[in-house]
């Protein structure tokens, strides 16, 4: 079977996912879920949390109740790269489609939803997320496919 044969997975029925996987083993630690309270933080704060990550335990974020999530916004498609000078953005909530629009809002420098809905649909944007959780270090990557965030395969 072909991958393009898949059904695509969008981020917020992942992250809705994960939540209820919470309830079933609460000691679990993920950086997914659907609430949209998280703080984007500096450079400096960011490099100094990724610093205090690593020196955990293999880098498992077991018990911490604190969760950073480096977020990458990529160019698009179609060339057009980010306008902001920061690279990478640090984030202290979860994962979710809500989230990922707003790194593109930071990235691009959008400044309303008539211009994000019409980047959006037209750049299709996609976005990285790093992060640290009850099973160590992951990576994952969403794309915008024009109506909502699938989850890159």
């Amino acid at each position: 079977m072909k991958v393009t044969e898949f059904p695509l997975k969008r981020l917020d029925d992942f992250a809705a996912q994960a939540e209820r996987e919470l309830q079933v083993n609460p000691l679990r630690r993920t950086p997914f879920g659907l609430s949209r309270e998280g703080d984007c933080i500096s450079p400096w704060e960011m490099s100094f949390r990724v610093a205090g990550l690593l020196r955990s335990f293999r880098g498992c974020n077991m018990f911490g109740s604190e969760e950073l999530v480096l977020i990458t916004v990529l160019p698009t498609g179609t060339g057009i790269h980010p306008l902001s000078p920061e690279t990478q953005y640090g984030w202290t909530g979860k994962i979710n489609e809500f989230v990922a629009e707003m790194a593109v809002w930071w990235a691009f420098e959008i400044t309303s939803e008539n211009e994000a809905a019409a980047f959006m649909k037209a750049e299709k944007p996609v976005v990285t997320f790093r992060y640290s959780d009850s099973n160590g270090p992951g990576e994952m990557t969403v794309k915008y496919n024009g109506e909502f965030w699938v989850i890159d395969v």
